[in-house]
């Protein structure tokens, strides 16, 4: 399960695109373009060591059936970038207020499924989304595959989050699941 430091990291992915973006609007153009991208840089390569970190783990085989993919709830999420254009950082109390809604938000993305809606996994990192059944409870699924609806496969997957029945797969490893199969056979797949 990711601890708390690593989701932090990918809260932040989720959200360098809006800190860029209050960077560019409030300095002068050449020093936000370069504090946001050396913003985003760090948070990047960051982010990169927490999925490189969870590729090293094996896992465990689960059994999934993918009820539908949710990668449309990408493009909700991204209203939260729309938040710096209500105005631009000119006084304390814009700093205080700004500080408070990103508080609340990293708040709610922390400890909700928000975490594994992150656009920037699908743009930076190839993860699709999945509404499914793991292991007989309803969870969902970052994968690098494409899967497709009513599957039912058994896969190597990382539990990210527990609570929230959140998991990822990378790529291979996926059998389909059989009516009847105990779990220990199946067809391989290995989509590779």
């Amino acid at each position: 399960m990711l601890k708390g430091w690593a989701k932090l990291v990918l809260g932040l992915l989720a959200y360098s695109p809006l800190f860029v973006i209050i960077l560019i609007k409030n300095l002068p153009l050449v020093w936000g373009l370069i504090a946001g991208a050396g913003v985003f840089i760090i948070i990047f390569l960051l982010s990169r060591a927490v999925i490189n970190s969870v590729k090293k783990t094996s896992g465990q085989l689960i059994l999934v059936r993918i009820d539908r993919e949710i990668n449309e709830q990408y493009v909700g999420f991204i209203i939260t970038y729309i938040v710096p254009f209500i105005g631009t950082i000119k006084t304390v109390n814009d700093i205080i207020s700004m500080g408070i809604l990103l508080v609340v938000i990293f708040a709610l993305y922390l400890t909700t499924s928000l975490f594994a809606v992150n656009p920037l996994l699908k743009l930076l990192f190839g993860y699709n989304l999945y509404l499914c059944t793991i292991n007989n409870k309803d969870g969902i699924l970052l994968s690098m595959e494409k899967l497709n609806r009513d599957e039912e496969l058994f896969l190597p997957a990382y539990c990210l989050d527990s609570g929230s029945h959140i998991f990822i797969h990378h790529r291979g490893g996926v059998m389909k699941h059989e009516s009847g199969n105990s779990g220990d056979g199946g067809k391989d797949s290995n989509k590779d």
